[in-house]
Parts: C-alpha cells; structure tokens; sequence
C-alpha cells in the first residue's frame, strides 16, 4: 500500500519544483568554494597552513561545512513545503483522505519523498565536492570515507527539524509562514553553533555536521559528532511520530 503512495506522491511532484531547488542550494555552495579557492587561492592557502591542514582536502570539508549547514536547513524547509503546497493549492486535502489509506501512509509517503529528495540534494553535493578537488587539482588522495560523512551526516542531524518542517507545512495552509520558521531555525541555529553551551541545543547541530572542525590544535576530526547523530536520530524519530498523531486525528479543511 505505501507503495502506490509513493508512486502517487511521484506524480504530483513531476512539474514542481522540487527538483531545481534541490539542486541548487549545493551547486551554490560549490560554486562559492569554487570562486573562493580560485580568486582567494593565496589567502586559502594561508588559512590551510595556519590551521595545520593536512590537505586542502581537509580544508574543504571544514569550510563548506557552515555555509552548507546554513544552506541545507533551507533546502529542508523549501522541498517540505513543495510537498505538501500540492494538496494545500488546490484544497485537495478532503479528497486525499477519502481514499481508502489510512492517514499515516500518506503522511509517511511525503516524509519518505522528502528524505529521497535531500538524499538526491546531498548526493549532487558530493559529486560537486570530488569534481572541484579534481579540477583543482588537489593532492592527495580523495578522503571517500570523510566527503560521505561530510555529504550525508547532516541528513541524520537534521531529522528533528525535517520532521518538525513537513509538520509544520501539513498544519499551516499559508506556506510563507512555515517557510519564515525554517528561515529563522536556520540563523538561530548557525548562531548556537558558535556558542560553548549553546552548540548541544539540537538545533546547532547541522552546522557541526562536519567530520573536521577546528581545534585548538588545528583542524582534526570531529569527536562529538557521534553524539549529534545519535541525539537527532532520536529527536527526529520522536518528532516525526508526533507529527503523524497529529495528522492522524485533526480535522482537515
């Protein structure tokens, strides 16, 4: 059964324009770090040493990692409201519900929908990110394990507010508002990231999805980042089931 959902949920989304957004917000990152490694190259160079960089390879992931965990926050909350606008556009929530699936496949056919979206997002940025080291010409070899962890870690950290978003979208008809809170959540949460304290509120997590942070002894991997996915893999989990209670028992309009 959620596999006619899906296959339902695939023929609304055809000529959307879910498809462009998710490839733009990473192909904007990579052309930032293409522009900057290129006309900033002595600069980037310097920062490289000074931060004890074992290879601009590494240097990469560290400075994606901010400007991608304030992007992709916002790919979240726009591809969720894509989704769900479809049946709020044409108020086609009433005939959605008198189909005969129950309502927590169709809220789980668009959560679903959307995380194969994201992936699709994530895999276009690690595609961008091995071509630009190549074009580059980087040296070394290409850290695969480090650009997948940089690529798709930031999915699991960003469950909570995939969940809280798609909920977000399904409650409120007006999407400029539901696109305003993810909006907000994004800066606040670039913001928290740079605090001491601050950093464990979940919300700060995207932006320290990054497999190499910056140290009091230069760049080096992340030790914390087991904690940010176990705890927003829980969240997320937790959230996405409230959301779906929720779903399940409101009146739709």
């Amino acid at each position: 059964m959620i596999k006619n959902v899906l296959c339902a949920e695939q023929l609304k989304l055809k000529r959307s324009f879910l498809p462009y957004v998710l490839v733009l917000v990473p192909l904007l990152v990579i052309g930032y770090e293409l522009l900057n490694l290129t006309y900033r190259s002595e600069y980037v160079e310097k920062q490289a040493v000074l931060f004890k960089a074992k290879s601009m390879w590494e240097y990469l992931l560290f400075d994606n990692s901010i400007l991608f965990g304030l992007g992709f926050p916002l790919a979240i909350t726009i591809a969720a409201s894509i989704i769900v606008n479809i049946e709020h556009q044409s108020n086609a929530w009433k005939q959605t519900l008198t189909f005969p699936i129950s309502r927590a496949r169709i809220y789980i056919g668009k959560f679903i929908w959307l995380i194969i979206g994201l992936f699709f997002s994530l895999t276009v940025f690690l595609i961008g990110l091995i071509l630009l080291g190549e074009i580059l010409g980087f040296e070394g070899e290409i850290p695969i394990k480090l650009l997948l962890g940089d690529s798709y870690f930031i999915l699991v950290t960003s469950l909570p507010l995939i969940s809280f978003q798609l909920w977000l979208s399904i409650t409120f008809k007006n999407q400029a508002f539901s696109i305003l809170i993810g909006t907000v959540c994004s800066m606040v949460g670039l913001f928290l990231a740079a605090g001491t304290s601050t950093r464990w509120i979940p919300l700060a997590y995207p932006v320290q999805t990054s497999t190499v942070i910056l140290q009091y002894r230069g760049l080096g991997y992340n030790p914390d980042l087991s904690i940010y996915l176990t705890v927003n893999l829980i969240l997320g989990l937790i959230l996405l089931i409230i959301g779906l209670v929720h779903f399940s028992k409101r009146d739709v309009k």
